[in-house]
């Protein structure tokens, strides 16, 4: 479903839902000790909305999030782009996750059993969406 790429996904890594507008950047409030280029590893349960995963911008999914508020939203735009002045307007994203990471790298324990996260890796949200890493995080410049 990712990139099929075993490179461990470490705070700063990008991430889209396949419903949602915007990309956003996973966090990690907490290291667990381990490191991959000197950035911490994220473990299979760092997956708490507004601690770990971001809204996604708007929702464009078929089943948006209940209640949602109405947002508008300059179009995102890649580092280095050109804004092109579109907007984004719609349900504004809630991501809910049902259950953790998964698949992960079993043979890698980040911390108290928990197995490493890949590019490989994905989440579910109950509002229709998949949320997929784009880059590890490994390549980003704090």
């Amino acid at each position: 479903m990712g990139n099929n790429s075993e490179e461990y996904l470490v705070r700063g890594a990008m991430l889209a839902c396949k419903c949602g507008s915007h990309p956003r950047r996973l966090n990690l409030p907490e290291c667990h000790g381990v490191y991959a280029l000197g950035k911490p590893v994220i473990d299979e349960w760092d997956c708490m909305v507004g601690k770990n995963i971001n809204y996604f911008g708007v929702c464009l999914g078929g089943t948006p999030p209940v209640g949602a508020e109405e947002i508008l939203l300059d179009a995102y735009v890649p580092e280095g782009e050109e804004s092109t002045g579109v907007e984004v307007q719609g349900p504004r994203c809630a991501p809910c996750t049902i259950g953790i990471w998964k698949p992960v790298k079993r043979s890698t324990k980040i911390s108290s059993q928990k197995a490493a996260v890949t590019m490989n890796s994905y989440l579910v949200c109950r509002w229709g969406g998949i949320i997929i890493p784009i880059t590890s995080g490994q390549e980003f410049e704090e």
